[in-house]
């Protein structure tokens, strides 16, 4: 499934976002491309809402984007509190190393696995699962 976004007056100046999502096993996979900034934030959440499927577990893959601020990253906080209550979460996978530093300095390797690559997100996912099905167990 593929979404674009477009917002020439915004701060992107006229940078469309995208939304590819495809199944990987019974996680979704979601690849954004373009900028995910202020002024995108509202586009973002209303494209990951349509993108977003039942699933076990998401992986949101950051490679494609060419800038992403604060803002954007309030934009995946939001997606993992709206969408991660009854799944095993969602996997970041970026390969930036200066995007790596921004999420490493915000922390958000506290709501979710930063990985590199599809495997190691769906590896991640995995371990969580199974974690959460030894907790239930008990």
């Amino acid at each position: 499934m593929s979404s674009i976004m477009y917002d020439p007056q915004g701060s992107g100046k006229g940078i469309p976002i995208h939304y590819h999502s495809r199944p990987v096993g019974a996680y979704l996979y979601i690849l954004l491309t373009g900028k995910l900034t202020y002024g995108y934030e509202s586009r973002a959440k209303e494209g990951l809402r349509r993108a977003v499927r039942p699933a076990e577990g998401y992986m949101i893959d950051l490679s494609g984007l060419a800038l992403i601020d604060s803002t954007g990253l309030g934009v995946l906080v939001h997606f993992v509190q709206t969408y991660c209550k009854d799944c095993r979460g969602v996997a970041v996978i970026v390969q930036d190393e200066l995007m790596k530093e921004l999420l490493a300095i915000a922390k958000l390797e506290l709501l979710m696995p930063i990985c590199e690559s599809v495997q190691e997100a769906v590896q991640r996912l995995d371990e969580i699962g199974k974690v959460l099905e030894e907790g239930r167990e008990e």
